[in-house]
């Protein structure tokens, strides 16, 4: 009967020993999740409600995986719906054709984030998730769903400039850190088709990730809107035009750190009510680019790379920015250091910055030591076409903008392609990068499998 009593004792000390150190560890979670899951539920509806286990255990397997891996992680992020025929046309014959062409799996996965209330949406991330397992498996395409604003309002509302779809986008560029648990962000439009193999040295610069921007669009009446939206937003003036070029590289917390900033600034703790304060207003367009790039020159000016080109003088246009917060020289380039490895545009045979694909493509099989019949008609000389690859503000509507590799700047900026080219030609010799033409078309196959036909394509 003792001995009973004994293991009895022993028994309630460990059990009450046990709901002790739980009751600890649930109170350290109180503390550190609870309020980020607080802030998601009232800034965004159930997104966090609905993804935040899965979310946690991610981050913890994320953070995991960097630690033995590469301290560097990054998402290829785009926001699209179905719902729009024509973002399927982009998204297969833009992105995927040139995803995995030019852009390894090394570097990242593909987020995909669809509407959750779309029965077509939902079929189409079932379709993708299936072709891209079975065609390109090296690859990881992480298909998301995002929930309507609790507020119908946001979107539809009394002088929008924008209809309800194209405003949801707008909306949802706020929320994108809370899609994916990597460092960097690599924000894609659905038109911003890849022309030149991606690397470490043209998304980051020195170990900073690299921002490019121009002033020279800042009398375009768009641009004019988005100037005034922003400053609504932040509290301080647009820095530059940060929608001249995609991929945008931004740091996933620069988003959570720049709402955080909306919100206080305009005394909530919900964003769909700052959202209307600022966005509507009357004022016109928004870019979340420009508000969000706009906010880590103010506060996270030193975690980045600053690239922005001037038109006209610098003085002058100091004149608008804050004491404090002016442009400096070493800001300002003339020449960017590496190339831009996208365009903004449709990727069709015709198209002037599309016709750089199967150059760079044939350039880098060269470097290879590889031959194809397709690239006979590709001579080396073709590097010159790149040179438009250094253009501040790669939009094809504006093309005919002259490129800056002129004079004494020419030969530095063949040899930084040069370089680029060599560079993939030694990865593909020992098979740590794939570069096939046959990815490329075979996406067409892909597309026309979910109804989609492509236009003819540059060769």
């Amino acid at each position: 009967m003792r001995r009973h009593c004994t293991k009895l004792a022993l028994f309630s000390i460990l059990l009450v020993t046990f709901v002790f150190v739980c009751w600890n560890i649930f109170l350290s979670y109180d503390t550190t999740i609870l309020p980020v899951l607080q802030e998601n539920v009232n800034a965004h509806g159930n997104v966090l409600l609905n993804n935040f286990a899965a979310r946690h255990d991610d981050t913890i397997t994320s953070s995991i995986q960097r630690a033995q891996q590469n301290p560097i992680s990054i998402s290829l992020f785009i926001r699209m719906s179905t719902k729009r025929e024509h973002l399927k046309v982009r998204f297969y014959c833009n992105m995927l054709k040139t995803v995995v062409l030019f852009w390894p799996p090394s570097l990242g996965k593909m987020v995909i984030v669809l509407d959750q209330e779309s029965e077509g949406d939902h079929r189409f991330g079932a379709q993708l998730s299936n072709q891209t397992r079975e065609h390109f498996s090296s690859y990881i395409f992480d298909v998301r769903y995002e929930p309507l604003p609790r507020d119908g309002t946001i979107l539809d509302f009394p002088g929008q400039r924008k209809v309800p779809g194209y405003n949801r986008q707008l909306w949802s560029s706020f929320f994108i850190d809370l899609y994916t648990n990597d460092d960097i962000i690599a924000w894609l439009d659905t038109d911003s088709p890849f022309l030149l193999p991606v690397t470490m040295p043209t998304i980051m610069t020195n170990g900073k990730v690299r921002i490019l921007g121009s002033t020279c669009t800042k009398d375009l009446v768009w641009v004019k809107s988005w100037a005034a939206i922003t400053e609504k937003a932040i509290g301080f003036p647009m820095v530059a035009d940060f929608m001249t070029y995609f991929p945008v590289y931004i740091y996933r917390d620069t988003f959570t750190r720049c709402r955080e900033h909306i919100l206080k600034r305009f005394n909530t703790d919900n964003f769909e009510e700052a959202f209307k304060k600022f966005y509507h207003t009357g004022t016109g367009y928004i870019s979340p680019v420009c508000v969000i790039i706009s906010y880590a020159w103010y506060f996270e000016k030193d975690r980045y790379n600053w690239n922005i080109q001037i038109c006209g003088d610098l003085n002058t246009y100091n004149n608008r920015l804050p004491s404090g917060h002016k442009i400096q020289p070493e800001h300002v380039k003339d020449v960017l250091t590496q190339p831009q490895t996208a365009y903004h545009g449709p990727l069709n045979a015709g198209d002037f910055y599309a016709k750089a694909i199967p150059i760079t493509f044939c350039l880098s099989q060269a470097a290879a030591g590889r031959k194809s019949a397709m690239c006979e008609k590709h001579p080396s000389s073709e590097i010159n076409y790149l040179l438009n690859l250094f253009k501040a503000d790669m939009h094809s509507i504006r093309k005919n903008n002259p490129h800056p590799c002129t004079g004494n700047f020419t030969k530095s900026c063949l040899d930084i392609l040069e370089r680029h080219i060599e560079k993939i030609g030694g990865e593909i010799k020992t098979n740590s990068r794939r570069l096939e033409w046959e990815d490329f078309e075979k996406v067409d196959t892909l597309a026309r499998v979910a109804g989609v036909t492509c236009p003819a394509h540059p060769v």
